[in-house]
């Protein structure tokens, strides 16, 4: 089928901006607002996103509906959609780009195909679209090959082939290394901090990890920012490696890690709104006063 229109849910840091430059590129991009947050409908306006309100109009409206959302929320979402198609008679591609297990994906391919559409399973790797390389869309399943003509100058769309679950299975192996690298950083500095070895640990760091070490310096100071969703992101590859026969407990601590960050007042800022000006002593210092208060995420 022909793609003109394209529902963009919902329009956070990553998905307004998918949503702007497929936009740029000729399509009506829509959205739905209805119950959303003040600055989920800034986003919206800022990528020229049209708001149709409701899911029933996005449906019947759409060609293909781009999910990209935190994980947690996806397979409610994928639910909600397919009642929404039931309602309006409509059954546009749906498509998951989240960062979610490929079990999970399967699951919301059960739904969609129970609800009479097609399904594509995706995950995106890199920044959001405008920002420095462009990212990658990896999309897998029967109907994969018909999003690959949407590919612009800052959105690259690689398909994996017919298989549902190639490119969650993708995105997760690299966020697991990503992600779960940081986490680990996060962990060796608090860990350095409790045992009182911090100042000798960046001392022996910047002498013999220097590269390690400028990382660490410049992503822990504002990893507390995306923290709280990506909590659930680390649960799933938890998933993933357990069903690939691997263990789950790396990425369960990662978890516990973004947990720990996410009840911190660091937490409350936003990408726009985080102090740039914070040093990486500053960070840890905050992020241990919330593990000392907090004797489930010491264990």
């Amino acid at each position: 089928m022909t793609i003109s229109t394209i529902a963009i849910m919902s329009p956070g840091d990553m998905g307004h901006a998918v949503g702007r430059t497929l936009r740029e590129s000729g399509f009506r991009t829509i959205t739905a607002l209805a119950g959303r947050s003040a600055h989920s409908r800034d986003r919206a306006t800022r990528a020229g996103l049209e708001d149709v309100d409701t899911l029933a109009r996005l449906v019947s409206e759409a060609d293909l509906v781009l999910s990209i959302m935190p994980p947690d929320a996806a397979v409610a979402f994928a639910t909600s959609v397919a009642e929404a198609m039931a309602s309006a008679s409509a059954t546009p591609i749906f498509a998951d780009c989240n960062a979610i297990a490929p079990a999970t994906s399967h699951k919301i391919g059960d739904i969609m195909t129970t609800a009479g559409a097609a399904y594509v399973d995706g995950g995106i790797i890199g920044p959001p679209p405008g920002r420095a390389k462009a990212p990658r869309l990896y999309v897998s399943g029967p109907d994969a090959e018909s999003l690959v003509p949407l590919s612009g100058p800052e959105l690259n769309i690689v398909s994996l082939g017919t298989d549902v679950g190639r490119a969650s299975a993708l995105k997760m192996c690299y966020a697991a290394l990503t992600k779960g690298t940081m986490t680990l950083d996060t962990a060796v500095l608090l860990a350095g901090t409790r045992l009182g070895v911090y100042d000798e640990l960046k001392a022996e760091l910047t002498g013999s990890q220097g590269a390690a070490f400028k990382r660490m310096e410049n992503r822990v100071p504002w990893l507390a920012t995306d923290s709280g969703r990506w909590i659930g992101e680390m649960e799933e590859i938890a998933a993933t490696f357990d069903g690939a026969g691997l263990p789950a407990g790396f990425h369960s601590a990662a978890a516990d890690i973004f947990r720990l960050l996410a009840a911190t007042p660091l937490a409350a800022e936003t990408r726009d709104t985080a102090d740039r000006d914070r040093t990486l002593d500053e960070a840890v210092q905050a992020f241990a006063a919330a593990l000392n208060g907090s004797p489930d995420a010491a264990r």
